[in-house]
């Protein structure tokens, strides 16, 4: 399945602001969120169809705030060579997710 990339953006919503150096793992790979909260492609090469999961571990970027979440799983179903684009939107105690454009 050539062609299929997976973008994230991950925002503080409670901060107001990206939320910077976020590890997120794909296939195996982990990259961290830029200053803007974006990592333009997780995928690192041809995503196979099929489920896949994005874990953000959340915790990290939390550190010693009160928070509830230490990682987000996020299971990702690839079916089609195209971008798929996941924002999380995270505060100390929610999250929620969409697929972006």
């Amino acid at each position: 399945m050539s062609g299929a990339t997976v973008s994230t953006h991950v925002l503080d919503v409670a901060a107001g602001k990206p939320a910077a150096g976020v590890p997120v793992t794909f296939g195996g790979r982990t990259v961290l969120t830029d200053d803007n909260g974006r990592i333009s492609d997780l995928s690192g090469g041809e995503i196979a169809p099929g489920a896949h999961q994005l874990v953000v571990e959340v915790g990290r970027y939390f550190g010693t705030q009160p928070h509830l979440f230490e990682t987000v799983t996020l299971e990702l179903r690839i079916e089609e060579a195209r971008h798929y684009h996941v924002p999380l939107l995270i505060s100390p105690f929610s999250c929620s997710t969409y697929r972006g454009t």
